[in-house]
């Protein structure tokens, strides 16, 4: 490319290898333009990372290619209906992870697993050949990111199998805060505080649809959805607007446990794409700005929106009691949490528990930041949900 990172040159490279004429919606344009225009001013991407990043962004736009020609092949994939999802969210670092993974285990709920949501147009040759080659591209993937960044690991462990986060579906429309997490990218994460989200969670609901597709016809039902993201948060407005009968779960945490985590998940992933990493101040400031953003949304949307579409729950009561949070959340949101649910999930939280890949350490001081700021910057969210917080 002539001009790296530039989003014409993209488009047209993705144009020329899928085949298509348009690899990207015109509603998609402005945010692909947004990030395009931080990677190259902001993120400070070596040559390897420059690379790494053209070709993941290609990827994408073919990912959106593989969809558009399955909705082509499969017409019926338009009238599957995403009904009552139950949507985890929550900040950063506030056990959405855990609780993700424990409702996966229960019965009539589906959490898709990470190898699914990384390629979920699946294709026209989807047998188990094709299966354990998604699985092994995933475990590749993985494999390549913890040698790149190896404390990443004790900090967010996955697995192809493990359900994961939504944000590898938005990311297919460019409009998500976890490339936040990835780059430094400032004046995308500006875009995306104002940014009209119908559009992208209109598209996640795409995405969806193709993998109760896949389900459906492997195993002959449409489950309900068990889905996960902390950055919902953001978009609580949107997500609902598409997604009416959704119920969100908000876990919480103590603000001051919270930013330290997500400064140094940030941190350790940005290492990987640069050969200028930001001082760990930068980080502390850059984190505050993605999550004071995320205070602005939540009080937005917890004064507009109806109550009963949200579930509050405690982040040290799900890991003091994750049996018992299940059950509750169970007679709230008409699962049955009993039996073989409970009993699966405190096996599962026992093979994974907090820490077996090593510890995750970190305080407010490694990133320039004092309690009397977090103070200053979560008044408000302590005041509402103080007792969540104790």
């Amino acid at each position: 490319m002539s001009n790296p990172l530039d989003e014409q040159e993209l488009l047209g490279a993705a144009a020329q290898r899928f085949a298509v004429d348009i690899p990207l919606e015109d509603e998609f344009r402005p945010a692909f333009a947004a990030l395009t225009k931080a990677l190259r001013q902001e993120a400070r991407l070596s040559a390897a990372g420059r690379t790494r990043t053209i070709e993941r962004l290609i990827a994408q736009l073919g990912e959106r290619a593989a969809l558009a020609e399955l909705e082509r092949s499969e017409p019926a994939i338009a009238q599957l209906e995403v009904a009552r999802p139950i949507v985890i969210t929550g900040f950063p670092r506030t056990g959405t992870t855990l609780l993700h993974n424990l409702l996966a285990r229960v019965e009539g709920l589906w959490a898709p697993p990470l190898w699914q949501l990384v390629a979920p147009a699946a294709s026209a040759h989807d047998d188990d050949a094709w299966e354990r080659a998604q699985r092994s591209e995933t475990a590749t993937m993985l494999d390549e990111l913890y040698a790149a960044a190896p404390s990443f690991r004790s900090i967010h462990p996955m697995d192809p199998a493990w359900p994961d986060q939504c944000n590898w579906l938005l990311r297919k429309s460019f409009s998500t805060m976890a490339n936040a997490f990835t780059w430094f990218v400032p004046g995308y994460v500006q875009f995306l505080s104002t940014c009209d989200m119908r559009p992208a969670y209109a598209d996640h609901q795409r995405w969806l649809r193709a993998l109760l597709h896949r389900r459906q016809r492997r195993l002959g039902a449409v489950p309900r959805l068990a889905l996960k993201d902390p950055f919902h948060m953001w978009h609580a407005q949107a997500l609902l607007a598409v997604y009416p009968d959704a119920t969100i779960i908000q876990l919480h945490r103590e603000p001051a446990q919270v930013v330290p985590s997500f400064a140094s998940l940030c941190a350790t992933l940005q290492t990987v794409d640069t050969d200028s990493p930001r001082r760990p101040a930068e980080i502390g400031r850059f984190c505050l700005y993605i999550l004071g953003r995320g205070l602005e949304a939540l009080e937005r949307a917890r004064q507009q929106l109806p109550a009963d579409r949200f579930v509050d729950l405690s982040y040290r009561e799900l890991v003091a009691s994750p049996g018992a949070v299940l059950r509750k959340l169970g007679a709230r949101l008409d699962f049955n949490a009993e039996g073989v649910a409970v009993e699966e999930a405190g096996e599962w939280l026992e093979r994974n528990r907090q820490h077996k890949s090593g510890r995750h350490q970190y305080s407010l001081d490694d990133f320039g930041l004092t309690p009397e700021v977090i103070d200053e910057y979560f008044a408000t969210y302590r005041s509402r949900f103080g007792p969540l917080l104790a």
